[in-house]
């Protein structure tokens, strides 16, 4: 199954904003899957909460 998604504004500019974040801490840029599958990832496993992602 394949899901496409955009981000306006404020969404797109967090989006950006982790995805750089993500890219200083991995030492390379990951693809805008990779980093949905990382954000999942910390969801599932307790690592971050909603409020986390939502807030800066």
């Amino acid at each position: 199954m394949t899901v496409h998604i955009k981000l306006y504004g404020e969404k797109g500019d967090r989006f950006t904003e982790i995805k750089d974040e993500l890219t200083d801490q991995l030492g390379y840029e990951p693809s805008n899957p990779e980093v949905i599958g990382i954000l999942m990832a910390r969801f599932n496993t307790g690592d971050g909460v909603v409020e986390s992602f939502t807030e800066k």
